[in-house]
């Protein structure tokens, strides 16, 4: 062979090679997106932090977390810092490494704040105008003072942060705060105000956008804004989906006042179907080991097991006593805690619907509780932190009262509680 032929050879077999490597990374998922930023997080990333509303996958799980039973915001035990938040919002926190987000709204304006977790300074704030479409301020729909505006909570996965709002304005930024896209999505025709908090799945952000009329899921390309998928939905509420691996298959599950809805979140694929709920929905679904909970004030809470792909769904067992209003239920493989607006919260068993326990507390529940290990930490609406075992004997272990009214449900990072207040945000964790 020439050197001439040599030379060629080598250059096709480099560009063979070439081929091969990019078409084996884009097969399994390992080459870069256009913009040069990785898709999205592995899943041991998203555990270590607290990404969406009630924590991954919006299941109410502290997976990596460990935080005091008690504070006292008096005497400054365990309050690592307190901040003032400029707007109100009845969002909830969620954090990424050493930044936690928030939105804040009034008449007049919109805006996103980030905080260093460390400090409680407010880092950065995104104002949330020049959007095509957004209402003027005379346009401002109206909403209830338990709602406000800025009632659904963002979502990050560490290389973007996104927000929405009562007015319809979607807005994706980046962790600087510079604008990476935004979109309004059309005045919801909402009885109470928007309040569908946003949750996100590998490259994906979706929007539960139920209404009077012309309900719709959306799914969005989080990096570019860009439409992925969107179905059309048939009834109104103010419940926030949840993401589920449900025995190797993904499961984004939705609640309105009349059915529960499972979505391939890949695709938008209705997954299943079952009509259970009636009334005002706002609490969101709980999952555990192969069973969705759904239930609130007004209708009935079922059992639904979901395990077998092959089967429609079988709701299992209903339970009609006293359900939440906007605070969600809590499940795992054993309990299921079941929070009210009135103080009362009833520990069930999963397998039937028996009552284990029922005990009933100085003032009602409109944050989650959430579950970090074998105990349940839920905020009472006057603003009282209270820790109780999950077991089917009722065990108070600790009582915090932070002296405001709360109604977001807190973000748990580590050792640390983040608690968004009707005027503060707290940072609660053991001081050294």
């Amino acid at each position: 062979m020439t050197r001439k032929g040599i030379v060629f050879s080598v250059i096709g077999l480099v560009v063979i090679l070439l081929v091969v490597f990019v078409f084996t990374q884009r097969k399994i998922g390992q080459l870069p997106s256009a913009n040069n930023v990785t898709d999205f997080p592995p899943y041991e990333e998203v555990l270590r932090n607290w990404p969406n509303f009630r924590g991954p996958g919006s299941n109410g799980h502290a997976i990596n977390a460990n935080p005091p039973l008690n504070c006292n915001v008096e005497d400054g035990n365990n309050i690592l810092w307190k901040t003032e938040i400029p707007k109100p919002g009845m969002n909830s926190p969620v954090v990424w490494d050493d930044k936690l987000f928030l939105t804040g709204a009034d008449e007049s304006s919109r805006q996103i704040y980030c905080f260093d977790t460390n400090t409680g300074n407010i880092l950065w704030e995104h104002d949330v105008v020049n959007i095509p479409g957004s209402p003027s301020e005379k346009d401002i729909p109206e909403v209830m003072e338990d709602t406000t505006l800025a009632a659904p909570t963002m979502i990050t996965d560490g290389r973007y942060a996104a927000a929405i709002f009562a007015t319809g304005d979607l807005v994706c930024v980046n962790m600087q705060g510079k604008r990476v896209w935004a979109k309004n999505l059309g005045i919801p025709d909402n009885t109470y105000g928007y309040a569908s908090s946003l949750i996100s799945y590998e490259n994906l952000l979706f929007v539960q956008y139920d209404q009077k009329s012309n309900s719709k899921l959306f799914a969005f390309d989080i990096s570019s804004g860009n439409p992925a998928w969107q179905v059309t939905r048939t009834e109104i509420s103010w419940s926030s989906p949840i993401l589920i691996d449900n025995n190797g298959r993904m499961e984004l599950i939705l609640t309105n006042c009349e059915s529960v809805d499972s979505y391939d979140p890949e695709t938008g694929q209705l997954l299943w179907h079952v009509k259970c709920l009636s009334g005002e929905v706002a609490s969101s679904a709980a999952y555990a080991n192969g069973i969705v909970f759904v239930g609130n004030e007004y209708s009935i809470a079922s059992a639904i097991d979901i395990s077998n792909h092959s089967t429609e769904p079988k709701i299992i067992w209903q339970w009609d006593e006293i359900l939440p209003n906007a605070s969600s239920l809590l499940a795992n493989d054993d309990y299921l805690i079941i929070p009210s607006s009135y103080g009362i919260v009833d520990c069930l068993n999963v397998k039937n619907g028996e009552v284990f326990w029922e005990h009933e507390f100085d003032d009602g529940f409109y944050s989650s509780p959430i579950l970090v290990n074998d105990r349940v930490y839920i905020i009472e609406l006057s603003g009282v932190m209270r820790v109780f075992k999950m077991d089917q004997k009722f065990e108070l272990l600790g009582t915090s009262a932070l002296g405001e009214r709360i109604y977001a449900t807190p973000a748990f990072v580590g050792g640390r509680i983040y608690i968004r207040g009707m005027k503060n945000l707290f940072c609660i964790g053991q001081k050294e």
